[in-house]
């Protein structure tokens, strides 16, 4: 689970260790992660052995957004267990809720895409500058 103590979480993790620890999850669970799910984990350098670090404010965003949470560790609310004959309002309550689950993973994983792909974009004029020297 996450640590919710937000007085003492640090704001960057500057390691697979580190954030493996603040996830409560093995260090290879996280790297799969990455590559699977894209944890927003950045590199310092080229390469897949390059260090790593992730802001804390973007992990806790991913993590209430990817749905991971709820797949390996919290148990479904009582209060979402209702019998099959549900009255409407409760009913439209979890269409509801479901759909904002979705649309907040979509946000996220745009953002997350976005990111990214900001980040090729000035990796690739560094480049281009390097080159007209």
């Amino acid at each position: 689970m996450v640590r919710q103590n937000t007085n003492a979480a640090p704001k960057v993790l500057n390691s697979w260790k580190e954030i493996a620890s603040y996830l409560d999850r093995g260090v290879r669970t996280v790297q799969r992660w990455e590559r699977e799910l894209q944890l927003p984990v950045h590199r310092i350098g080229k390469g897949r052995r390059s260090p790593v670090y992730v802001l804390v404010s973007e992990l806790n965003f991913w993590m209430s957004t990817s749905g991971v949470i709820e797949k390996t560790q919290i148990p479904k609310p009582e209060v979402l267990q209702f019998p099959r004959a549900l009255p409407r309002s409760a009913q439209d309550s979890r269409r509801l809720l479901a759909s904002m689950q979705t649309l907040a993973r979509s946000l996220a994983e745009a953002s997350v895409r976005q990111h990214r792909e900001a980040e090729l974009l000035q990796k690739r004029i560094l480049e281009m500058k390097a080159r007209m020297r």
